[in-house]
């Protein structure tokens, strides 16, 4: 989150100085960007959404074959968040596979720590692997073999979105060149043509104009923002 504030603050700092040439509109409009970034949570969720979903993957990747071997659900989770953690260290999800692995090792029925995990994590992969596992263990099915569907169908999923993102990713980039390009255009001037861009600096009718076109450079990137968001 740290990251992602100081390059947005940047940006915003750097997109306000470009429109009206004022270093305390500047300041105001990076506080404005990174507040904005900071209280983002729908955005921030997503990134989270996106990397976890991932990670999740591998470690139904990690549980499937040890499901065949171990006596139990329990052992074949624990045997995999352990392979999980010596290949990914201690990220978000082994935080949650710890927890987990906890409520195993104190009698907490299967089905219960799967949906609290995926409470936690707030998944919806995890929440429906969650749910299988629970009818599995009503039932009595074969756990191994919900546990390669439910891979199988989350190897589907992940690989729709990529075949997205690559048909999308022209798309993006001329998002982010449309965006990026006026910008680039007053830099240039700024540069170049200082006396060009006067009248639109120390002006009332030019600031009003430099207004009016940050707010147009605003709404074009969410919309492009709402056109290249795509869910599975």
């Amino acid at each position: 989150m740290v990251k992602r504030s100081c390059i947005v603050g940047i940006l915003g700092f750097c997109s306000v100085y470009l429109l009206y040439k004022n270093v305390w509109f500047s300041i105001a409009g990076m506080l404005i960007f990174v507040l904005y970034g900071v209280m983002d949570k729908k955005g921030l969720e997503k990134e989270r959404k996106k990397r976890i979903q991932s990670k999740f993957l591998d470690f139904l990747m990690c549980l499937e074959p040890l499901l065949k071997n171990s006596g139990t659900f329990c052992m074949a989770f624990s045997e995999a968040a352990s392979d999980y953690k010596r290949f990914h260290g201690g990220d978000e999800l082994s935080f949650y596979l710890d927890a987990a692995v906890n409520d195993f090792m104190i009698n907490i029925s299967t089905s219960d720590v799967l949906i609290g995990m995926a409470k936690k994590m707030q998944l919806e992969d995890a929440y429906a692997f969650a749910k299988s596992m629970a009818i599995c263990e009503l039932t009595g099915g074969n756990a191994v073999e919900v546990t390669e569907r439910t891979t199988e169908l989350l190897v589907g999923k992940i690989r729709i979105l990529c075949d997205i993102n690559t048909n999308l990713s022209g798309k993006v980039f001329e998002q982010k060149i449309i965006t990026i390009m006026p910008f680039m255009l007053l830099g240039l001037f700024a540069v170049t043509a200082k006396s060009y861009l006067e009248p639109l600096y120390n002006t009332f009718e030019g600031k009003i104009v430099m207004t009016i076109a940050g707010v147009l450079f605003l709404v074009q990137w969410f919309i492009g923002e709402k056109i290249t968001s795509i869910k599975v």
